[in-house]
């Protein structure tokens, strides 16, 4: 691979993992390439890329098909979930996974040459910070953690291996702490969101005004993401009986749906 060279240094190189397990792990991937070409320019290369998916076999490049499924059969979803959530049980089936596939994640990593190792899906962690450390790269290779998930994650989101872990929520940075995290390598940043509208002028009252929503009332957001994920219309029923008052005979909330 052909590596841009600048003022005399080459680029430096920033690796994004992703997976394609619904919409969000792509756009935030997307939206860290777009912010770093709007702050460095051409001083980072910046690639996105699924190494499970390009490099691994069975289950692991299959992920995406197996969580869409799940999706659509909610119970297995849930039993997946909870089954995995145990520590040992995750860390035990990760490192055999890492043993397994750690001489085609290794290509991968050989092929991009990163300075820089972003992950934003919570199977992203262990294999390849297991294969930094089976070729002496962890004190080299910078290994940051940018979780999406704004409240309810998944252990396998936190490894204390990483350089910094980047929180959506302070209720996510608690959840880091309760995983082993040291507080210095704990960020609240929110979630990562695309430059176009990060930087759009956007002012709340005139929002609300343009969504016909009351002013005064506080809202409740509800998101299925891309793929639809939940029971959204019975979530949303539920919401807007919990946000009616019957003794005043008036709503004290008011809700607003992201569907896809």
């Amino acid at each position: 691979m052909e590596l841009v060279q600048i003022g005399g240094e080459r680029a430096k190189n920033v690796l994004v993992l992703m997976s394609d397990t619904g919409g969000g792990h792509r756009a935030s991937a997307e939206a860290i390439r777009d912010a770093f070409r709007i702050e460095f320019g051409d001083s980072y290369r910046v690639f996105v890329k699924d190494l499970c998916k390009e490099h691994a076999g069975w289950p692991l490049n299959n992920m995406e098909r197996s969580y869409k499924f799940m999706v659509k059969h909610t119970q297995l979803w849930k039993m997946a979930f909870h089954s995995t959530y145990p520590r040992w049980v995750h860390c035990f089936y990760l490192a055999a996974m890492a043993s397994f596939y750690a001489k085609k994640v290794e290509a991968g990593l050989k092929k991009y040459k990163p300075d820089i190792i972003i992950s934003v899906h919570p199977l992203m962690q262990h294999i390849p910070l297991w294969v930094l450390k089976w070729q002496g790269l962890q004190k080299k290779v910078v290994f940051v953690t940018v979780i999406t998930d704004l409240n309810t994650c998944h252990p396998t989101w936190f490894h204390t291996g990483v350089n910094r872990c980047y929180c959506p929520s302070e209720e996510v940075s608690k959840r880091a702490l309760l995983d082993g995290l040291e507080p210095s390598q704990i960020r609240v940043f929110g979630l990562p969101i695309r430059p176009s509208f990060c930087r759009a002028v956007l002012v709340k009252d005139d929002l609300r005004k343009e969504l016909e929503m009351d002013p005064e009332l506080p809202a409740v957001l509800l998101m299925g993401g891309g793929e639809g994920m939940g029971p959204v219309k019975k979530t949303a029923k539920a919401h807007g009986e919990a946000l009616f008052d019957e003794e005043l005979g008036q709503p004290i909330g008011q809700i607003v749906i992201i569907c896809g």
